[in-house]
C-alpha cells in the first residue's frame, strides 16, 4: 500500500512539474531538475512521456563544468606552408581528362630542408627549400578526383598544408 501511495505521489508530481512553464526550462519531454555549475556535478534528468501513459524515469548523468570563452582564430603552426593560390584546367582526352594543377603556397619557414608535393597521399615531387609553386599534369578518369597537399620538413619537424581536391567533368 505504501508503494502505491509513493508511486501515486511521484506520478502527480511529474504531471504537475511537466505542466509548469518554468523560466529557463523548455516544454520538451526531457528536463534538467538540478545542477551545480562549479566543477563536476551530477545532473538528474527527468524524462517524461509526453502522453503521460508511462512512469517517469530519473537518469543521473555526470557532467563537467562548461566554461564559455570568446572564439579565437585557429593558429597555423609557424612552419606550415599555406596555400596562396591553386587553379586547374582540364583537357578532354580519350577515357577521361588531363588535369593541369597549378599549386602555389607561402613559404613560412626559414629552415625547411625541402618540400614534398603529394597527390592522393602519394609523394610525386621533392622540391628545394624556399620553393613556393609546383605544376602537376595527371590523368583523371570520369567521376574521379585528385587530392593535393604540400609538406615542409626538416630533421626536427614536418608540417603540411590542408588538402585540396578537384576533378574534371
Amino acid at each position: 500500500m505504501k508503494t502505491f501511495k509513493l508511486l501515486s505521489i511521484f506520478l502527480w508530481l511529474v504531471i504537475i512539474l511537466s505542466s509548469c512553464n518554468l523560466p529557463g526550462i523548455s516544454a520538451s519531454p526531457t528536463q534538467t531538475i538540478g545542477q551545480n555549475t562549479t566543477g563536476k556535478s551530477v545532473v538528474m534528468t527527468l524524462q517524461v512521456n509526453p502522453t503521460q501513459t508511462q512512469m517517469a524515469t530519473i537518469i543521473p548523468t555526470i557532467v563537467s563544468k562548461v566554461t564559455a570563452s570568446p572564439a579565437t582564430p585557429t593558429q597555423i603552426p609557424p612552419n606550415t606552408p599555406v596555400w596562396s593560390a591553386y587553379k586547374y584546367t582540364c583537357a578532354l582526352v580519350s577515357g577521361g581528362s588531363n588535369m593541369t594543377m597549378n599549386l602555389a603556397w607561402t613559404d613560412r619557414s626559414d629552415n625547411e630542408e625541402s618540400y614534398i608535393v603529394y597527390r592522393n597521399q602519394q609523394a610525386i615531387a621533392t622540391l628545394a627549400p624556399n620553393s613556393t609553386s609546383y605544376v602537376d599534369i595527371a590523368f583523371v578518369a570520369p567521376g574521379k578526383t585528385l587530392s593535393y597537399s604540400v609538406e615542409a620538413f626538416n630533421k626536427n619537424w614536418q608540417t603540411s598544408t590542408s588538402t585540396i581536391t578537384y576533378g574534371c567533368q
